[in-house]
């Protein structure tokens, strides 16, 4: 008869995702509620457009801190003889039938013509709205959230191609984490491309002797601080405008500004933490248990 003892074993197993073993109870609520939610905005979007609702989002900074670049628009129809002088509309011309101008309404003529302006701009729209140029007045407007709506094509292209190419890993550490750096990439080209964070429009500039006065506005989503070269500084918030004074110019007679982000403590370490959360989502993936025998 021989006697056996049992051997202590150790190792490490990769942790699973979801493979492998139940799902649990938090899980399935997740998954339930991210289902009902999308199905509410789903609800949501039919119900819209169906009852004539428009949507678009801001690209030029016209209309400043009211509606910035980026900023998401629905519009709903409405009558012309219901507008009154301060009211925010949307229109399209006979000169640009595909140009959709959401602007502030400055003056009514006695016939009822219509005069709108950007909040930001210095002259008077050059036309005179009737009910067939109107295309609605904004129900909601949300700052920021347009940008989404332009990164999508590069978003899903992006996640698209990456998915497909490393579907050839069979390993699911090396395929998630792949996956993470594209994804990333993805986000800082769509970054890249259309400057949804900082940037700075100059809406004019008049020149005097040895200096010119520039007008700027914010058309990024971070706050930012404005350098001019020989010239004050200024703060500004997304859609703000501001003006500098520039006193030493090039030899080629131009004006030079900097722009940079402006945030607090708080701010920076919220912007770093983003930044670092696909490292963290990859050392998520890679994390491994010591599976011991009892």
């Amino acid at each position: 008869m021989s006697l056996t003892s049992a051997i202590p074993l150790s190792g490490t197993l990769p942790r699973p995702l979801l493979g492998g073993r139940a799902v649990s109870r938090s899980e399935t609520v997740l998954a339930w509620s991210v289902a009902a939610i999308a199905a509410l905005l789903l609800t949501a979007a039919v119900l819209f457009l169906t009852n004539g609702g428009r949507w678009f989002v801001v690209e030029t900074p016209s209309m400043g801190e009211a509606a910035p670049v980026g900023t998401l628009v629905l519009d709903m129809p409405v009558q012309a003889s219901s507008l009154r002088i301060g009211d925010i509309v949307s229109y399209r011309t006979a000169a640009n039938p595909d140009v959709t101008y959401t602007h502030r309404i400055v003056a009514i003529d006695p016939d009822g013509g219509i005069h709108a302006r950007g909040d930001v701009n210095g002259a008077v729209d050059p036309w005179t709205l009737t009910q067939e140029n109107l295309v609605g007045a904004p129900v909601l407007l949300v700052p920021h959230l347009g940008w989404l709506f332009r990164a999508a094509p590069i978003l899903l292209v992006g996640t698209l191609l990456i998915w497909a190419l490393t579907s050839v890993f069979t390993d699911r550490v090396t395929r998630g984490s792949l996956r993470i750096a594209g994804s990333s990439l993805t986000v800082s080209y769509a970054a890249f491309v259309l400057k949804p964070f900082v940037n700075v429009t100059t809406i004019s500039n008049t020149s005097a002797k040895g200096s010119v006065e520039a007008t700027v506005v914010s058309s990024g989503m971070f706050p930012v601080r404005i350098d001019a070269v020989g010239g004050n500084t200024v703060h500004l918030v997304d859609g703000e405008v501001g003006r500098v004074t520039i006193h030493e110019l090039t030899h080629n007679g131009q004006y030079q500004l900097m722009s940079n982000i402006d945030l607090d403590p708080i701010g920076w370490a919220a912007l770093i933490a983003a930044c670092l959360l696909p490292l963290l989502f990859c050392l998520a993936i890679g994390r491994v248990e010591t599976v011991r025998a009892t």
